[in-house]
């Protein structure tokens, strides 16, 4: 390749010119939607984040019950072991 600013110039403003093609020609290629009239697939999309939701805002509360219910079988089994020495 020769060392001549000339050609690294035009190699430059080759690049350049194949540079504002290509991306002309992206902004304007779409790809092809495939939609379908799928209610189960519509359903999904409506009713699935606010599933996700309701889970999230009751998780707390699950958490808190099996706390207690862990508390109290701890409670209970403690109990039993003391019956279990008279």
């Amino acid at each position: 390749m020769p060392r001549d600013p000339d050609h690294v110039l035009d190699a430059i403003d080759g690049v350049v010119d194949e540079w504002e093609t290509m991306s002309a020609d992206a902004m304007r290629w779409a790809p092809p939607e495939n939609k379908s009239d799928d209610l189960l697939r519509e359903v999904t999309e409506i009713f699935g984040p606010l599933a996700s939701a309701l889970t999230q805002a009751f998780r707390p509360l699950g958490d808190a019950v099996s706390r207690v219910l862990d508390n109290l079988v701890d409670e209970f089994a403690d109990g039993d072991e003391g019956d279990d020495e008279r």
